[in-house]
């Protein structure tokens, strides 16, 4: 270092330190560069990779959906069947063999079903041992069903649409 007033003593000092501190800002700028597009890129592989999981989530409905459109029998095929299963019996075969007719798939003609209708209402009127008051209530509903379900299957099935009703839980 020169003292005689070169100047000279400073660039040996400033130099040096001005090169350290702008290597060190360089380096923290570069650094930090790197840092925030490794975030955007680990951001970017957190929403493709959740993507893909909601794609699968999708797929997954569709093809429950699916089985439930191919599965699904409407209620009141349902409940007519229970109906005729409490209204079997061994000691009516003529009644027995137009319920079979009912279906799936509903086979009856005009003339059938009105002999199975008046059947049934002798069934509800019938005041035997043999014949319980579940049976007679059963025999008052099923032509009111058998309407209902002859409805239901002359419907187009794209005229239906399916709705999920949630219901509260029962307070125990």
């Amino acid at each position: 270092m020169e003292v005689n007033g070169s100047g000279a003593w400073w660039k040996a000092a400033v130099v040096p330190l001005a090169t350290l501190v702008g290597g060190a800002l360089l380096t923290f700028f570069a650094s930090w560069f790197w840092w925030l597009k490794k975030g955007r890129q680990s951001d970017a592989e957190k929403l493709g990779r959740a993507a893909e999981v909601m794609v699968e989530r999708v797929n997954d409905l569709e093809r429950q959906l699916a089985l439930v459109n191919q599965t699904i029998v409407p209620i009141s095929a349902a409940f007519q069947a229970i109906l005729v299963k409490e209204l079997t019996h061994f000691h009516t075969p003529v009644m027995d063999a137009l319920m079979v007719k009912l279906g799936p798939p509903y086979s009856l003609t005009d003339e059938e079903e009105r002999e199975l209708i008046i059947a049934l209402a002798e069934r509800s009127r019938e005041v035997s041992s043999l014949i319980t008051e579940s049976e007679r209530d059963a025999a008052t509903m099923l032509p009111m069903v058998i309407k209902r379900v002859k409805t239901e299957s002359s419907l187009d099935s794209s005229a239906l649409r399916l709705k999920v009703v949630a219901l509260p839980r029962e307070q125990q």
